[in-house]
């Protein structure tokens, strides 16, 4: 059993539901901070929402639903050091960086792009990682590197690592909970 945490549109979202049988999980909770598309795309598909900031509640939550595996899928909110050890090597988040380089708090979004390009980088691309306390700061499961082009702009370049990202993140989903 999945649990999903976001804040946004939800294409991660998407993504994960819709690779739910080829990989063999389920998406079995959502999880958001806040009003957004992600909890919307999870009604439609019939999974259970929370709305919460609440972390004894959203704890309460997963256990209730059996969750095995939480991924943490455009979520901006910082995960209280109580929760990320009770769930210790059951979170996992996807970074649109080759950790550790360009992580970290404010890290997030096109301003790693950003980042990547300034420092001349010849590639980039995305890691999935157990959270700990320290922001991007768990241990690497998995990465995808993507070249970085001559005519590369930030945005061209997100677009393909959040095209590694989907690739990635339903992989290891699945082997990690094959494996428990």
């Amino acid at each position: 059993m999945l649990a999903v945490f976001a804040s946004g549109t939800g294409t991660t979202l998407q993504t994960l539901m819709d690779c739910q049988e080829r990989y063999n999980y389920q998406v079995s909770l959502v999880v958001v901070n806040r009003a957004c598309q992600a909890q919307e795309r999870a009604e439609q598909e019939g999974i259970a929402t929370l709305l919460s900031k609440d972390w004894q509640q959203i704890d309460q939550a997963l256990t209730s639903h059996q969750i095995q595996l939480i991924v943490l899928a455009g979520f901006l909110a910082i995960i209280p050091q109580w929760f990320c050890e009770k769930w210790d090597k059951k979170i996992i988040n996807i970074h649109p960086s080759l950790l550790p380089k360009f992580g970290g708090k404010g890290m997030y979004g096109i301003r790693v792009h950003e980042a990547v390009l300034a420092a001349g980088e010849e590639q980039s691309g995305c890691t999935v990682h157990y959270v700990s306390a320290e922001v991007d700061g768990g241990t690497i499961i998995a990465q995808s590197s993507v070249p970085i082009m001559p005519v590369d702009t930030p945005e061209k370049l997100a677009q393909r690592v959040q095209q590694a990202e989907k690739n990635l993140l339903p992989q290891v989903i699945g082997d990690l909970l094959s494996n428990t």
